[in-house]
């Protein structure tokens, strides 16, 4: 498998050009502009600052890295970076040490100097292990609802096999064919489980083991939202996970678990030490399903817990009150109710954010993207991107009108390219509307051509109440951990 193969299998959707960089420069071995891999096309960005909203929005939300190229060099992206230097590959066989440098050190970006071929394959890969997980649209390969991810490919470093550059949670790695069967009280999945086409493997191991998962907010739709197997979506507040169950005393399992999704205070909440956690790698799923089972397992109808219960108290009642100003909950259900099969809602870091990782109910993977963190301006970003990769219409629910800055310039990007999107801005500004004049308002925007933003008023009295059930708001709170930038 060439360095080319591998790079498209990372859900690689496209390259975000740089302005000044590729247009007079010239690609990998003689290419022409835009072609820092070869199949996959180049979005030319009208200013550094869209360019790195895109491919951030795509590296933070998206099922694979993010990519920005220069002229020569490709920078991939799977957590937000700042400015600096990231870690750097010139080779093919530098690349794997690359990932991992990026990982240990928090880089969250490898430059990629394309001045070697990526359609050749420099050293066979070594055949890869039994029983992996094959890449989505090859043979044996499970859907992801649509989503492209990464899997550990046959002939792939396994360092390779789950792009992602964030840091790792780090615990008790398991091993397959090691011990006896492992009693389980508690999955944790994050989005690595998206980046590496393991969502299949996941509920296979939840239905055979009889376990319940509680998902990230990065990993809304790895179950429907009424699945047994689903505790709920969490890591938003403090006290979650000492709600899905978690205690000193239980064996939980982290699979896909990138430090940045998971704040410290979870953990001490719960009285849980991180250190203690079962870490399974996704490329090992298939063999966990025959070495993992609940120590209590979960039945259809049986009880859910505490998290499910007290958000549900929450929301319930709020999901009930479609009047005018709406409520956030309402809000959110409204956008589930009516966003077109293929369409998506993308967020960033905010008070929309929170209620949307709360309150919309999934039904597919993919339908709603929060990241673990994220700049002004990326959830535009991250809606413009789906128009592009012809995913349907994409929406971005903002908590601030986009009139300047980054957001305001990717939705005039969006313009000039004809792209259809929809921008929700949930804030103070706009007229009251009822849940049926919203879905309605939202029923013609999604059906438009072009962007289309509109304004809604959201009363967030109702947060204290999710405060007092859940505790204070962690998310994104967590600073990135320190690296060579």
């Amino acid at each position: 498998m060439t360095v080319g193969d591998w790079l498209r299998r990372q859900g690689l959707r496209h390259v975000v050009e740089t302005p000044g960089g590729p247009r007079g420069g010239r690609g990998p071995r003689g290419g022409g502009a835009g072609r820092a891999v070869p199949g996959i096309r180049a979005v030319p960005a009208p200013d550094l600052d869209c360019a790195l909203a895109l491919a951030e929005a795509e590296g933070t939300m998206g099922a694979g890295l993010g990519a920005l190229w220069d002229g020569a060099v490709l920078t991939l992206l799977s957590r937000r970076v700042d400015p600096g230097a990231p870690v750097t590959a010139r080779s093919a066989p530098e690349l794997a040490d690359a990932v991992a440098r990026a990982r240990k050190t928090g880089a969250g970006a490898v430059a990629v100097h394309l001045d070697f071929d990526l359609t050749a394959d420099p050293e066979p890969f070594a055949a890869g292990p039994p029983g992996t997980i094959s890449p989505p649209g090859t043979a044996g390969a499970s859907s992801t609802a649509g989503i492209p991810g990464t899997a550990r490919v046959p002939g792939t470093p396994a360092t390779l096999a789950d792009a992602g550059l964030a840091p790792r949670l780090s615990g008790a790695a398991w091993r397959p064919g090691t011990g006896e069967p492992l009693e389980v009280d508690l999955v944790l999945a994050g989005r690595g489980v998206v980046r590496a086409g393991a969502v299949p493997a996941l509920v296979e191991l939840a239905a055979r083991g009889g376990l319940g998962v509680l998902n990230v907010f990065t990993a809304k739709g790895v179950f429907r939202w009424d699945s047994p197997h689903h505790l709920g979506t969490g890591f938003l507040q403090e006290r979650d996970l000492a709600l899905a169950g978690a205690h000193p005393d239980a064996v939980i399992v982290a699979v896909g678990l990138d430090a940045d999704e998971c704040a410290p205070a979870l953990f001490a909440a719960a009285g849980v030490d991180p250190a203690r956690l079962v870490i399974l790698d996704p490329a090992d799923l298939p063999a966990a399903t025959v070495a993992m089972r609940a120590r209590i397992p979960v039945t259809e109808g049986g009880p859910r817990p505490a998290l499910y219960r007290e958000l549900a108290a929450v929301a319930g009642p709020l999901y009930a009150a479609p009047g005018a100003p709406l409520n956030p909950a309402c809000a959110a259900a409204d956008l589930a109710a009516v966003l077109p099969e293929g369409g998506s809602v993308w967020t960033e870091p905010g008070p929309a954010a929170h209620w949307i990782g709360r309150t919309f109910s999934t039904v597919r993977l993919g339908s709603v993207r929060v990241p673990a963190a994220g700049r002004d301006g990326v959830a535009i970003a991250g809606a413009l991107s789906a128009a592009l990769a012809g995913d349907g219409v994409g929406v971005a629910v903002v908590d601030q009108p986009p009139r300047a800055g980054v957001a305001a310039a990717c939705l005039d990007w969006a313009g000039r390219l004809g792209a259809r999107l929809v921008v929700e801005v949930w804030g103070e500004r706009g007229v009251p509307r009822s849940s049926a004049q919203h879905r309605e308002r939202l029923v013609d925007a999604l059906a438009s051509p072009g962007v289309s933003v509109l304004e809604l008023p959201v009363d967030y009295a109702a947060t204290r109440e999710l405060l007092a059930a859940a505790g204070p708001l962690v998310a994104w709170t967590v600073s990135p951990p320190a690296g060579p930038m």
